[in-house]
């Protein structure tokens, strides 16, 4: 299916698990597509959740837009766009999003411009996701400013410049993130203080970080991101040898790969059926008991698939 944004670009949007079940929206990152994200909505939707996934503007099989864009426009017409079309579908469940690198970054950045009364979003998940990272090697450092003088002779840069990259990426955006990382704050082009207004947001969030990952979301950087969050809820995870996981997960692996199979899915389930009731919608007792059933079945299902996964 597609769903229109108020700038008058197509999106499309595919479905995974039961119509009835608590809705779950899946967000790639640069360089990619919703392909990226389905071995884990399949692995979420056979255990009781309802996955959406969606391709931004200029990926997948949504519009290729005119102009190049930035996280700002994905923020502001994207994000309320593919959230408003989960709502149409989904009645008075809440979606909780998950989202892979910019794919959370771009939420982040939505929820940082709405009233904390607002709670359109029951939950936040985030890998691998951060724009300031202040940790950096020198000559990561140089490598960013390098790549930052070089954006503005494309409109798009081509998949074939980033390793596993599956799609082009709008050179506007990434020139956005190197401004950003090199600066060590996310501003808007009015000004705005992203990671300032964040302390508003009160949903809970669970932050991983990819323990081999230097250069694109250093752990620093999302830990950074998650404490700006004003939630009393909020959860980071190192996922590194040193901290018992089974390897230091780079950028790519925390999302894709055998090993996040076994105990990275694992541990975004468990969060997410610790945080199920938050997709209740806050109103009267005879709304919330039309939830017995989505949420009786995700627990059934996780009780079914229980393995000894990572708490």
């Amino acid at each position: 299916m597609h769903t229109l944004t108020d700038d008058g670009t197509r999106l499309f949007l595919s479905r995974m698990g039961d119509r009835g079940s608590p809705p779950l929206i899946l967000a790639h990152g640069t360089f990619s597509n919703q392909r990226s994200c389905a071995p884990l909505a399949s692995h979420l939707a056979a255990r009781g959740w309802q996955c959406w996934l969606f391709d931004w503007r200029g990926h997948g099989h949504s519009d290729k837009p005119r102009r190049s864009f930035d996280f700002e426009t994905l923020a502001r017409q994207d994000v309320p766009a593919v959230l408003r079309a989960v709502e149409e579908n989904c009645g008075p469940l809440r979606p909780f999003w998950l989202g892979h690198s910019a794919g959370a970054v771009i939420a982040a950045m939505w929820l940082a411009r709405q009233a904390p009364a607002d709670a359109r979003l029951a939950g936040l998940l985030m890998l691998g996701a951060q724009s300031t990272s202040r940790q950096r090697s020198w000559s990561m450092q140089q490598k960013i400013r390098l790549i930052s003088w070089l954006l503005p002779l494309r409109r798009d840069i081509a998949s074939h410049w980033m390793p596993l990259a599956t799609e082009a990426e709008s050179s506007r955006l990434l020139r956005q993130w190197c401004q950003w990382n090199l600066q060590g704050h996310m501003q808007g082009k009015d000004g705005f203080d992203y990671l300032a207004a964040l302390d508003r947001q009160q949903l809970p969030v669970l932050a991983l970080a990819a323990g081999g990952d230097d250069f694109i979301s250093p752990p620093d950087g999302c830990q950074r991101m998650l404490e700006s969050f004003g939630s009393p809820d909020k959860r980071y995870v190192l996922c590194s040898q040193a901290q018992g996981f089974v390897e230091d997960y780079s950028h790519e692996r925390l999302l894709l790969s055998k090993n996040a199979k076994n105990e990275i899915w694992p541990l975004l389930e468990n969060w997410l059926h610790q945080h199920l009731a938050q997709s209740e919608p806050a109103s009267s007792p005879h709304q919330n008991s039309l939830l017995l059933t989505p949420a009786s079945r995700v627990t059934a299902l996780a009780d079914s698939a229980g393995n000894g996964e990572r708490q």
